[in-house]
């Protein structure tokens, strides 16, 4: 809507100042093109309205002035913060606290539950103003609350977190795919709640469509910004008596994943990179990844020196071994898809053939439930390395 409200603007100063400039026979044809227009604009912006899109008067914080963030300082000065539920923020944030500022480290899912995040730093943590911002690679959930950052802010990210906000990243694939599911989440909870009798469970399922219903408004918002400092392979900040350093270590979530490493405190971010829970291994999202290379890029991520790692989803753990697992789901994932795609196997079909049941005891269930996503971009990286 902003975007609509802005080109309005510029149409109706254009018209203005050309009605001003030419002959009257002119000014005649431009009212009367002008008049065409603002009804057009009038009858757009009743669309949105009614189809539910998005208004500005929507709602797009839900919380009701609850928190929406759980603040947990891991080491001195050094926050990890996760969604406390009552509005949508998907993945996790570090909050890194020196002299006389403040880093953070990804930016939530949407500019609403960055504002709230900003705004619970600033209550829970810190009132030292952000200085730095890092974002550990493009995906929506971790950079999309960018846009609420100044030029005086440098938001630093991999080479390739910029080539891909300044690529109509709203419309990329796993962009659009995440978000075409709201909408029929939402019609699903709507349909629930007019079926459901318990008040209980009522009452629930009306506070989960309302966070819902929340961030899909809150992702029209949405104004992708690229990191405006980047770099390539490392970086290190030394700054308000803090050293913190960026390593790409190789392509695996993506082709620019940033590892956020405090040698001091021997703390890595890993954002998508590398996901888990004490005691509870996770699979990442694979729709963008590099399945083939990311098995040799987390052996990389164990050359740095540190004790505890932090996930872009999940909570801090210490235990090594899950990378090792990691790296067996990954190769014998991409062993199989390869094989069958060799045999003329569809990844549509592939999806229920691949069998990895031997890493039940690490990931459970889910290897039983291939992504499809997944074996769609093997395919498409086979497909570069060797065309069929």
């Amino acid at each position: 809507m902003s975007s609509i409200i802005i080109q309005k603007s510029l149409v109706r100063r254009w018209l203005t100042e050309t009605l001003d400039n030419h002959n009257e026979k002119r000014n005649v044809m431009l009212k009367a093109r002008y008049g065409y227009l603002r009804r057009a604009w009038g009858v757009l912006g009743v669309v949105l309205v009614v189809t539910g899109v998005w208004s500005a008067a929507q709602e797009t914080d839900p919380t009701d002035g609850k928190a929406a963030y759980r603040f947990e300082e891991i080491a001195e000065d050094v926050w990890f913060a996760t969604g406390s539920g009552t509005m949508t923020t998907m993945s996790n944030s570090l909050v890194i606290v020196n002299d006389d500022h403040a880093m953070l480290v990804d930016t939530s899912v949407t500019p609403a539950a960055a504002r709230k995040l900003i705004a619970e730093i600033r209550a829970e943590v810190t009132d030292k103003p952000i200085h730095y911002v890092f974002n550990t690679h493009f995906h929506f959930d971790h950079a999309h609350g960018n846009q609420l950052f100044g030029d005086d802010v440098q938001i630093i990210g991999h080479d390739y977190v910029r080539v891909q906000h300044l690529a109509n990243p709203l419309a990329q694939r796993t962009n659009r795919t995440f978000s075409a599911a709201i909408p029929p989440q939402i019609e699903r909870l709507k349909a629930q709640i007019a079926e459901i009798n318990n008040a209980n469970d009522r009452a629930q399922l009306e506070v989960d469509l309302r966070v819902r219903e929340a961030h899909w408004n809150a992702i029209q918002e949405t104004v992708v910004k690229p990191p405006n400092v980047t770099y390539s392979d490392t970086m290190t900040l030394v700054k308000g008596g803090r050293e913190v350093q960026l390593h790409f270590v190789g392509r695996g979530h993506t082709g620019g994943d940033t590892m956020v490493f405090l040698p001091q405190e021997r703390i890595v971010f890993t954002g998508d990179f590398f996901v888990g829970s004490p005691n509870a291994n996770a699979l990442p999202y694979m729709g963008d990844g590099f399945v083939d290379e990311w098995p040799s890029s987390l052996q990389a991520l164990k050359g740095l020196d540190f004790d505890v790692i932090v996930p872009g989803h999940g909570t801090p753990f210490s235990d090594r071994s899950q990378i090792d697992d990691l790296q067996a789901y990954l190769r014998d994932l991409w062993s199989q898809a390869a094989d069958l795609r060799a045999q003329g196997v569809s990844a549509e079909d592939a999806v229920s053939r691949i069998d990895l049941t031997q890493h039940e005891s690490n990931y459970g269930d889910r290897v039983r439930n291939v992504d499809p996503r997944a074996i769609v971009r093997i395919y498409e990286r086979l497909q570069i390395q060797h065309p069929m």
